[in-house]
């Protein structure tokens, strides 16, 4: 018998909030603090995983941090006291590994959200946020099922990350949430 999409839809939510509460709160930390310290909040990924950064990026932006995405036009120059936030179920994405390389010989700092601290890309980096995720992308043995495809509970769990680290970023810069979004987009 099909599984519905409700139905689907409710294992996903409980699969992600498994994998949201093993997350290590102390690596959140640092990466709360990084972008405190920051001059600037770079970001660079692929694919989904750059989808969700990019919503990390507008929320931390509307929290009035400097926030810019790699590739884009309007992105200036990285430089050293400067964060690169990279995200890489794998860890082992080119595009990523690259750019994280160009940023630490830049001297700036390097964060991964990554499944396998053990990487490429979680080698190279400053601090890491390691999520307990499943990716089609990653040798499966030992990593939990998941009933949604591909590294759906990964991309997921990074927009979750960033959405809720709003909240205390917002109560120590001082920023009530229900004023939190006066720099939201308005040309809309």
């Amino acid at each position: 018998m099909e599984q519905d999409v409700r139905e689907t839809a409710v294992l996903a939510a409980g699969q992600l909030r498994q994998t949201l509460g093993e997350l290590h709160q102390e690596q959140l930390d640092r990466l709360m603090q990084a972008i405190q310290e920051a001059d600037h909040i770079f970001f660079a990924a692929a694919g989904r995983s750059m989808l969700m950064l990019r919503c990390m990026a507008m929320r931390l932006m509307q929290l009035g941090f400097q926030c810019y995405i790699v590739g884009d036009t309007t992105t200036p120059a990285f430089r050293k006291g400067d964060l690169l936030i990279t995200a890489s179920g794998s860890g082992e994405t080119a595009y990523t590994i690259a750019v994280a390389e160009k940023a630490k010989k830049i001297g700036g700092m390097v964060a991964a959200i990554t499944i396998r601290r053990e990487s490429v890309l979680g080698k190279l980096a400053d601090l890491i946020v390691e999520v307990d995720a499943r990716s089609d992308k990653v040798d499966d043995s030992g990593q939990k099922q998941t009933v949604l495809p591909g590294g759906s509970l990964f991309e997921q769990s990074i927009l979750f990350i960033g959405d809720a680290m709003v909240v205390p970023l917002a109560g120590k810069n001082g920023i009530p949430l229900d004023r939190a979004f006066q720099r939201h987009a308005n040309l809309e």
